[in-house]
């Protein structure tokens, strides 16, 4: 190896949008879970065509991550353990997929599924 190759410096960007879809499919993929809550439309984000239509919020400082995911459960599942099951799988998913690590995840409740 040379001495230029061990000077190269390797960065990723990942888009705000792939980190939405990967919280997504982690908490749906939770015993539980019907669907991640839809967000609730404001004048703001219509004027600025946000792409979110899910109810997660993210917020990143530095490599530290903080997640708020609102979810819809099923008929009969346990809310606290459902929710405690949701917030270690998005944090294990995105540690392991983003190697970002993960301060915290809000998991807000906002309806179960009728059937």
């Amino acid at each position: 190896m040379s001495q230029f190759d061990s000077n190269i410096n390797k960065s990723l960007r990942v888009s705000q949008d792939v980190v939405i879809d990967i919280i997504a499919n982690a908490a749906m993929e939770v015993d539980g879970v019907y669907a991640v809550a839809s967000a609730k439309k404001k004048p703001k984000n219509l004027i600025l065509k946000d792409k979110n239509t899910r109810d997660i919020k993210i917020e990143l400082a530095g490599d530290v991550l903080a997640v708020t995911v609102g979810v819809i459960l099923e008929r009969d599942a346990k809310a606290v353990i459902t929710a405690e099951n949701v917030q270690n799988k998005i944090k294990s998913t995105v540690q392991n997929m983003l190697n970002l690590t993960v301060a915290k995840v809000n998991v807000n409740i906002r309806d179960a599924a009728a059937e």
